[in-house]
């Protein structure tokens, strides 16, 4: 009697929650990708601060990351495949992940090439970028991060033939001018007294992780924040290549998670040779790449390796810090693979402008940030506020693809509850979030 009771209130269970599911998937991805991603801004940033070499942060993002990040993955699928199988989804198993399997993309088989792909521009990003994170305040990391968003709408319009609305325009527009307000008081005002740096008045300052205010010289600052932007592209034409792969094909996230990431730990070492460029504060032979290697394992245990390194050691451990980014770091790519596929790379990259504005306030507490911490100024606060706006104005229709092709389950499913008939195809039907 009772056995029956308990069987008929957890199958009530599961159906209300799967239900709950359909209707409000893509709001609670959404605010888990927002947090996520804004914490993992913020760790990698205290991360950078603590190695501060070049060298060590080339090093941290082109071996230890992809490498880290695949075995934590590697758990991941392991419970993913579990969950999956007492659903009651057979063809669930540890072979599910085995190289072109025609059951992990439903509408057409993917090359693994392909999904390799994926990561390719993610890691370049991450290469270039790392030597100039350190540098870069955390507010100015968000704001140039932002810019992605015209990119890949530039990309979308020439590759996926995305057609964009007026209001898909209108909210672009607005995340420009978030950047504008954002650098506004930096760039009319440029203080770099001691009490402008402090105040994040000046445009060429950084909070080391020390606590401290930094100067950069005019053409320091002009390589690593040139470094920076230039890192944007690969990522903005990654991303609108997994809408294009997840939606035409129907890729199982994971399973394409999985494999991009493999492809990333051969994509980090490819990158190695950037060690040999010349920076500053990175003049490295290629004899010398064990060496810098096992500098940065050092560096991450808490030692200073070289008497110029001692923002290395800190308490917590650089390695603490760089454990707990790895956890949010594949937990925000894996729902940002979602998103894509069930909404589109534009949309992604809209809310992660929301995700970056709320790092800026992740930023101002001592103890996410550590000694990187800094206040935001009312520009940055009028920022995430217009950023926001932008969010809200840019969901209110949705983007438009080819007709017919390739839409994902998720989306059909959405043009069928929806009384809006609009002829979207390869993006998700628009939902309110």
């Amino acid at each position: 009697m009772w056995t029956f009771v308990f069987e008929v209130f957890f199958a009530m269970a599961f159906v209300s929650l799967k239900e709950c599911w359909a209707k409000g998937s893509v709001g609670i991805v959404f605010v888990l990708f927002v947090i996520l991603r804004a914490m993992d801004r913020v760790y990698l940033k205290r991360v950078n601060n603590a190695l501060r070499n070049p060298t060590y942060n080339l090093v941290l993002m082109n071996l230890f990351w992809p490498i880290g990040v695949q075995v934590l993955t590697a758990i991941y699928m392991a419970i993913y495949v579990v969950i999956m199988r007492l659903q009651g989804n057979p063809k669930y198993s540890w072979g599910f992940f085995l190289p072109g399997n025609p059951a992990a993309c439903t509408i057409g088989k993917v090359a693994l090439v392909q999904l390799g792909l994926f990561s390719l521009g993610d890691q370049i990003n991450a290469a270039i970028s790392a030597p100039a994170s350190a540098f870069i305040s955390q507010t100015m990391q968000s704001v140039m991060t932002n810019t992605t968003i015209l990119w890949v709408v530039f990309l979308a319009t020439l590759f996926l033939k995305t057609r964009f609305n007026q209001v898909h325009y209108i909210g672009c527009s607005l995340i420009t001018m978030s950047v504008l307000v954002g650098l506004s008081t930096k760039m009319s005002t440029n203080d770099c007294s001691m009490h402008g740096m402090e105040n994040d008045e000046c445009l060429l300052s950084y909070q080391g992780n020390d606590g401290k205010p930094h100067l950069l010289t005019g053409g320091t600052m002009l390589l690593w924040y040139g470094m920076f932007l230039f890192s944007i592209f690969p990522a903005a034409a990654a991303s609108v290549y997994k809408q294009k792969v997840l939606q035409d094909a129907d890729c199982d996230i994971v399973y394409a998670t999985w494999w991009a990431g493999n492809f990333q730990v051969l994509w980090g070492f490819l990158c190695v040779p950037l060690l040999w460029v010349r920076l500053p504060g990175q003049n490295l032979a290629p004899s010398q790449t064990v060496a810098a290697i096992s500098d940065t394992v050092l560096c991450l245990a808490g030692s200073a390796p070289h008497p110029a390194d001692e923002s290395c050691a800190v308490s917590p451990t650089p390695m603490f810090w760089f454990g707990i980014y790895l956890c949010f770091n594949l937990s925000f790519n894996i729902l940002m693979l979602w998103l894509t596929k069930y909404m589109s790379a534009t949309w992604t990259q809209i809310a992660t402008v929301l995700c970056l504005d709320l790092t800026n306030v992740f930023s101002t507490m001592p103890f996410v940030a550590g000694g990187g911490a800094q206040p935001m100024s009312l520009n940055d606060w009028l920022a995430t506020a217009l950023a926001s706006v932008a969010l809200w104005t840019y969901n209110l229709k949705a983007e438009e693809r080819s007709p017919g092709a390739g839409k994902t389950d998720l989306a059909k499913d959405m043009d069928m509850q929806s009384s809006d008939s609009s002829p979207t195809a390869n993006s998700a039907k628009r939902v309110e979030v």
